[in-house]
């Protein structure tokens, strides 16, 4: 993420959230929370989500999402204001290039909701790829927000700052707790996103009010154990898995954008979101309890000896990952690329 400039811009890298979860969130780090610049956000105005780096992964699912924390562990709260569903960070069927540096992703429009308090937050962007090994990236930024909602200046004047600073604490909990919860999967916490080719369907619990769809790519659930909250408002239909893409909704409760994203050139030093992390299940799935998925018509099957990692087809024409069942599912290759079978990875025919 190149903007809103990321904590420790000077030294972040476009590597994924580590398998274990250890580095959630915000991809922990020595200096991890060096402030470059404070991102300042009046309610309701646009801003801008640009990236840097060109290891786009065919786009895939984003969110962005807040917590009143400036320094967040695994135990905050990440609320969405936020979902883009498909083409983020571009609709290029695989990597728009190879410069770790370079621009060329697109880039997206969002807004503070007008109900957050004035404050200061850390803001989030997380990103569940389409195609590869089954990852979460998340970059994190500190932002002030201004123009929101205040609380009333004399209601406890005589009790002290102490009192004042309490009950704006309390503002801005009741401000997000309407807003649902980040989603978070493939850091080992029981949930995962569907195999590679895919792209990923936000459960409707962590949707949010404001969603984007780019790409034409139908939307699949994420598999395991993926229950995160629940949502303030019953969250609008869109191209699940199974149906075809839809622009916008109009009748959905809840607001869904279908701008196209910019296109001058943005950054995808893929990483930054928000939400707190949900607890793992007390007693996980094991393997024999979770099924494997039925192969998508037009696609092969095998089995597989390593879960998360990305295979090839032996015809090379196919990817997968391997499951927590020990099973692969190979999803076609885009046209104009096959699997190389030494990296796993999609590569020009």
């Amino acid at each position: 993420m190149e903007s809103p400039v990321p904590y420790g811009a000077d030294h972040i890298n476009s590597n994924p959230l580590l398998a274990d979860g250890s580095d959630f969130p915000c991809k922990q780090r020595d200096n991890v929370y060096k402030l470059i610049k404070q991102n300042v956000m009046p309610v309701g105005q646009n801003q801008t989500l640009s990236f840097r780096g060109q290891a786009t992964h065919g786009g895939g699912t984003c969110q962005v999402s807040l917590t009143t924390d400036k320094q967040p562990t695994k135990n905050s709260v990440w609320k969405v204001i936020n979902t883009i569903e498909g083409g983020c960070p571009s609709t290029n069927p695989g990597n728009i290039g190879d410069d770790p540096t370079g621009y060329g992703a697109s880039k997206f429009e969002f807004a503070i909701p007008q109900q957050i308090p004035s404050g200061d937050y850390t803001l989030a962007w997380t990103w569940f790829n389409k195609i590869g090994n089954r990852e979460m990236y998340m970059n994190c930024a500190p932002i002030t927000v201004t123009g929101g909602s205040k609380k009333h200046k004399h209601k406890h004047r005589r009790h002290g700052s102490a009192t004042q600073a309490a009950a704006l604490v309390r503002k801005r909990a009741d401000a997000m707790a309407s807003l649902p919860n980040m989603f978070v999967a493939n850091i080992g916490n029981g949930c995962s996103t569907a195999e590679s080719g895919t792209v990923l369907a936000i459960p409707q619990q962590n949707l949010g009010d404001v969603v984007q769809h780019f790409g034409s790519d139908r939307l699949t659930p994420p598999v395991g154990s993926c229950a995160q909250g629940q949502a303030a408002v019953p969250a609008p239909a869109r191209p699940d898995a199974g149906s075809a893409p839809t622009a916008s909704i109009a009748s959905a409760p809840s607001t869904i954008v279908t701008p196209s994203p910019s296109s001058p050139p943005a950054d995808t030093s893929v990483p930054a979101p928000v939400t707190a992390q949900p607890q793992a299940p007390a007693t996980p799935p094991s393997i024999s309890q979770v099924p494997a998925p039925p192969a998508p018509a037009g696609t092969t099957s095998g089995s597989c000896s390593t879960p998360g990692k990305s295979l090839c087809s032996p015809d090379g024409k196919g990817i997968g990952t391997c499951d927590q069942t020990m099973h692969v599912i190979f999803a076609p290759a885009p046209p104009g690329t096959k699997c190389d079978n030494t990296l796993g990875v999609l590569v020009g025919a």
